[in-house]
């Protein structure tokens, strides 16, 4: 087995280690509204979270990962490339585990993507028209969570009558309410694996066709023990868990406790947004657009006052350094790669 052979099959776990910690990261989408307002037991919830991430990344199809093998053209893909795009993305994605920031794996990898592919080719090494539709999704996503998490927010707040009292709504009761919230975390854990799982699909598969096409395979098709082995290292990192961004989603984003009517809305919309962005390929953060969803349901909750500014900048900082930072770390794990190893 040739040494290229070797870190190919490595890149290819690395590429599921990506999967996997996304996983671990991005629990909080789907679980924290649930364990905050006592809906769902956490260990219930997480364990729902991950066997519903791998439903998502198994049925719904593959055109986001489709999206993902066009941002670096074929001909401009090569095994030391990929590597570092894999080794920024995980890095920066454990920096901002580490401190407790909801930040986007996808905005991790797009922005890995886009600085690998640049250090690589230069501009000839992105194809820019596939970015930029990648960046107006990553734009109005979380715009849309906003709005969407505080327009269901106030519809559920309508139908349930429930009081602005959140010692009433952290207190775990049968209501139609509550299972309406277990019902939309569910959608966001099934959503999240939709979008999410195959990001990690489409860089396998860019491995698989840059190194293994004398084994039939190509750029265009996504083999199904790699939606498999996505599906599994997706599920496993949400079961594990990810408390510190939890906490941040689940107690930091609003100044009062989250409301079953909230926690249903902020979820829903997410759910729904990430499943049509799943369908027409667009790979969008889960992140962005729940925590965007969250602050827009507490304003029908407990008004534009109750959001926790200090918080939200933090997020908006994130969100905004995450790209370029990814591209900078890929951009470098890309030249050091090139000083020890050639492919």
């Amino acid at each position: 087995m040739s040494v290229d052979t070797i870190v190919a099959v490595l890149a290819i776990a690395l590429a599921l280690g990506f999967d996997f910690v996304n996983g671990f990261h991005d629990t909080a989408n789907a679980v924290a509204t649930v364990i905050y307002t006592k809906a769902l037991k956490p260990n219930v919830a997480i364990v729902m979270s991950g066997i519903l991430n791998c439903l998502g990344a198994l049925m719904v199809g593959t055109a986001v990962a489709m999206v993902i093998t066009k941002i670096i053209p074929i001909e401009r893909v090569t095994l030391t490339v990929m590597v570092a795009v894999l080794l920024a993305a995980v890095l920066w994605n454990l920096v901002t585990w580490y401190y407790g920031l909801p930040v986007s794996s996808s905005h991790c990898l797009i922005g890995a993507l886009t600085g690998a592919g640049v250090a690589a080719n230069d501009l000839s090494g992105v194809d820019w028209h596939e970015l930029t539709k990648v960046g107006i999704a990553l734009i109005i996503s979380p715009i849309a969570g906003f709005f969407g998490g505080m327009l269901l927010t106030w519809l559920a707040l309508i139908y349930s009558k429930e009081k602005d009292d959140p010692g009433s709504s952290s207190q775990p009761h049968p209501t139609v309410m509550r299972w309406m919230h277990i019902m939309s975390s569910a959608s966001v854990s099934f959503s999240h694996g939709s979008n999410d799982g195959q990001k990690t699909m489409g860089i396998i598969t860019l491995i698989l066709a840059t190194h293994f096409a004398m084994y039939n395979y190509k750029a265009d098709v996504v083999p199904l023990w790699v939606v498999l082995a996505a599906a599994l290292a997706i599920a496993l990192g949400t079961i594990i868990g990810g408390w510190r961004v939890i906490r941040t989603v689940g107690t930091k984003i609003s100044r009062e406790r989250l409301s079953h009517s909230q926690g249903f809305g902020a979820s829903m919309a997410t759910a729904l947004i990430i499943l049509v962005a799943s369908q027409v390929g667009a790979p969008i953060s889960t992140t962005h657009t729940l925590s965007s969803a969250v602050a827009g349901g507490t304003i029908p909750v407990h008004g534009k006052d109750k959001l926790n500014t200090k918080t939200l900048n933090l997020i908006l900082m994130a969100w905004i350094l995450t790209l370029p930072v990814a591209a900078t770390l890929a951009a470098i794990c890309y030249f050091i790669l090139k000083l020890i190893w050639h492919a």
